[in-house]
């Protein structure tokens, strides 16, 4: 897995990232719609309506053991949502894209458990094929 992974926080008051997307010690994209955003990462209404919160769906799909995805996942999720919403993004962070969207196509053909009910991954339109 790439060592270098997108983080969002979106909950703590007092972190100067709060409310951002970033990459390292860098904020790349100000959310300004939290409930566009987690939609984007899989947090549906019908998961809203279960009354399961947010963060809680994040942990139990892409991070707690045995969970239904992988952080790989949860990468590519946040990169669709990046080159949706940010005008520059492609720009300035195709490498780091590519390589995460490279993890992504190698996860799914060796058949990892989180990938068996993934559909084939969608390369983003506009970043090249990662082979």
């Amino acid at each position: 897995m790439p060592s270098n992974r997108f983080q969002f926080t979106l909950s703590s008051l007092h972190n100067s990232k709060s409310g951002y997307i970033s990459l390292g010690d860098e904020n790349i994209h100000h959310i300004g719609d939290t409930h566009e955003f987690y939609k984007a990462l899989g947090y549906t209404d019908d998961v809203m309506k279960s009354g399961l919160l947010p963060e809680e769906f994040i942990w139990s799909e892409f991070h707690k053991d045995n969970c239904k995805k992988s952080e790989v996942c949860l990468q590519v999720k946040i990169i669709e949502y990046l080159n949706k919403h940010s005008a520059t993004f492609k720009d300035k962070y195709a490498e780091q894209c590519k390589i995460w969207l490279a993890s992504c196509l190698e996860k799914w053909t060796s058949n990892a458990a989180e990938c068996k009910n993934c559909e084939k991954p969608k390369l983003i339109i506009g970043f090249p094929h990662p082979n």
